[in-house]
């Protein structure tokens, strides 16, 4: 029997920047299995761990030697060596569109849909037709979004909702973050500028680093204080500001410059003994094709003593935090549907999640090089069909 192969994909099978490896292939439209769906993708957004997500987890066995692009450091501690991906890969995390086929009573074709799937195995998004499982990262699309704004969503918006929420343990949108403070390092970035937002919508004090040239933008996301990392000198501007200390210290950029410097940055109050926080999404690397995220543990010893130094404070007194160092967190995302749920409530508070552009399917490799530029305000998104 033909198979007709209807589903058009952007794929790689080599080594580096996805603007110059991906092209286009075309596969057979998938069957769901039980319990899963079939998503006719309408927008895809694309981010930096769409090149980054070979380097650290495996497909294959043969990861150990098809690393794409993994740092040096983690390269030598495995003794591997650059190589070529054994089988091709469709790169995309973040996604929106509609059922086009459902084994799940949960969800009916036809159903709007918006979430995310992290896939090291290349089943990403920058496709037409993609297989879900029903339990996966994604819910009911909300009326109010564009296509393209619902794609651009998920990981930025569950990631900061992890940092501030999770780790940072500030209260969600009830105004309980009054008279407290949140330093979003990297303030205008895809992630940074969600943080902004939400921070000051849950009532707090908002300090961000961000260039001269994007000071305005911030602070009309709601920064009070803004920090031009190219003209101050970072780590003595957050210690001088009058909004210090803080109750949560994100980092979206990477680095170790603040690190020397947690003590008299973190909040360390008998009012508030559960807050005061470093979380990075990054981790002391700085590289943007560098791995990021909890994955660097496996090569930055360092992070792995410091989350588990400040992991005491929870059961030693509030004294001691002298000796066993602050709380601190280098995260990787855990993507819930409740999670993503939440975003309702930050939508109806006026959040949002900005969209740098929207590139048609066939300009995939130009959006990429728009995501590469590290120029970009907010999500690269790429429309993958108009209905």
């Amino acid at each position: 029997m033909t198979v007709i192969k209807d589903n058009t994909v952007w794929e790689y099978t080599r080594a580096g920047r996805l603007s110059g490896t991906i092209s286009q292939a075309h596969r057979a439209i998938p069957e769901p299995g039980p319990g899963e769906l079939v998503i006719k993708v309408r927008a895809a957004a694309l981010n930096p761990v769409d090149e980054q997500l070979y380097v650290a987890v495996a497909p294959h066995a043969s990861i150990l030697t098809d690393s794409a692009q993994a740092p040096p450091t983690f390269l030598n501690l495995t003794g591997c060596t650059p190589p070529t991906p054994t089988t091709p890969l469709v790169p995309g995390i973040d996604f929106a569109g509609v059922v086009h086929a459902s084994k799940s009573a949960a969800y009916a074709v036809g159903d709007q849909v918006y979430g995310q799937r992290f896939s090291p195995a290349g089943h990403g998004f920058l496709a037409e037709y993609v297989t879900v499982h029903a339990s996966a990262p994604f819910v009911k699309k909300p009326k109010e979004l564009s296509w393209a704004e619902a794609a651009a969503v998920p990981l930025v918006y569950t990631t900061v909702y992890d940092a501030l929420v999770e780790w940072g343990r500030l209260p969600f949108l009830t105004g309980g973050g009054r008279g407290l403070s949140v330093l979003v390092l990297g303030g205008s970035s895809g992630t940074g500028h969600v943080a902004v937002q939400l921070a000051k919508k849950m009532g707090c004090n908002v300090v961000a680093t961000c260039s001269g040239k994007n000071a305005q933008m911030v602070k009309d996301l709601g920064a009070d204080d803004i920090i031009d990392y190219t003209t101050q000198h970072v780590p003595q501007a957050a210690l001088m500001s009058q909004y210090a200390p803080y109750a949560v210290v994100l980092d979206c950029v990477g680095g170790t410059a603040l690190l020397p410097h947690l003590d008299h940055l973190l909040l360390n109050s008998a009012e508030h003994p559960q807050l005061g926080i470093y979380v990075t999404i990054v981790g002391d690397k700085t590289s943007r094709d560098a791995m990021g995220g909890a994955a660097t543990n496996l090569y930055t010893p360092a992070q792995v003593v410091r989350t588990a130094l400040g992991r005491l404070n929870d059961y030693l007194p509030r004294w001691t935090r002298t000796w066993t160092g602050r709380r601190y967190a280098c995260i990787m995302l855990d993507p819930t549907k409740e999670k993503l749920e939440t975003y309702d409530k930050f939508l109806t508070a006026g959040g949002k999640v900005m969209v740098d552009g929207v590139w048609g399917f066939d300009e995939a490799r130009e959006a990429y090089k728009r995501l590469e530029s590290a120029r970009a305000k907010g999500k690269v998104v790429v429309e993958v069909s108009k209905e």
